[in-house]
């Protein structure tokens, strides 16, 4: 869509999250790649904020599996944090932009974003929000080499990107930023949940399904 710019993509893109018209269903999928993405989170964690956490699954899968003190998931949909809240009421949520929340920078020992920064038409700004909010490391998974694909708006007719994915990520996508360093990590797809043929043979071939971007601070 030629004629959008990135804040009327964003507006849209948050009208519709906040509708709950993106779909956030979770499945065998999520939960094999959540399993990959815990061995990015450090055993001696104390305290890990998620950023963009959707319904949460990502913190009750970390609260059966890995011993956090303090966990907080933040979404700007307030229909998808209550639903956290209720699925999940052990643990603690909030609505808003990461930057506008009261919390005070480098408080979270770890800072997790999974699957949200393609979504972001500014995400070089969010990415140095989850920095300065982060003590010691940042996690963030995106669709690796995904070929981004557009298809026509049933409502409003305008072309638009499948999945709201604004943008294709590789290796060389990630900046370098001042105090931090910064290695990747692979998850591999295995077809869960795929047709048979297909599961098989990603069983036997998985292929890099998404880009794990890890940030650690150097003083940390």
């Amino acid at each position: 869509m030629d004629d959008s710019t990135p804040s009327t993509m964003k507006t849209a893109y948050e009208a519709r999250k906040a509708d709950g018209q993106i779909s956030g269903a979770i499945g065998p999928r999520d939960w094999d790649r959540f399993r990959q993405t815990l061995k990015y989170v450090p055993k001696e964690t104390q305290s890990l904020l998620d950023a963009g956490c959707d319904r949460g699954h990502w913190l009750g899968f970390l609260s059966k599996n890995h011993k956090i003190a303090t966990m907080l998931g933040v979404d700007v949909s307030e229909a998808r944090i209550e639903e956290a809240r209720q699925t999940y009421p052990h643990l603690t949520f909030e609505s808003g932009y990461l930057e506008k929340l009261d919390i005070t920078p480098g408080s979270y020992d770890v800072v997790t974003c999974l699957e949200v920064l393609e979504h972001i038409p500014e995400w070089l700004d969010t990415l140095a929000v989850l920095l300065s909010t982060a003590r010691r490391r940042v996690i963030v998974t995106v669709p690796y080499k995904e070929a981004i694909q557009h298809t026509v708006c049933i409502k409003c007719g305008e072309v638009v990107p499948m999945y709201g994915h604004l943008r294709r990520y590789d290796e060389s996508t990630f900046p370098q930023m001042d105090g931090w360093r910064l290695t990747f990590g692979y998850i591999k797809d295995r077809g869960i949940n795929a047709a048979l043929a297909r599961r098989i043979y990603r069983m036997l071939l998985p292929r890099r399904g998404w880009l794990v971007a890890v940030y650690d601070a150097y003083d940390a």
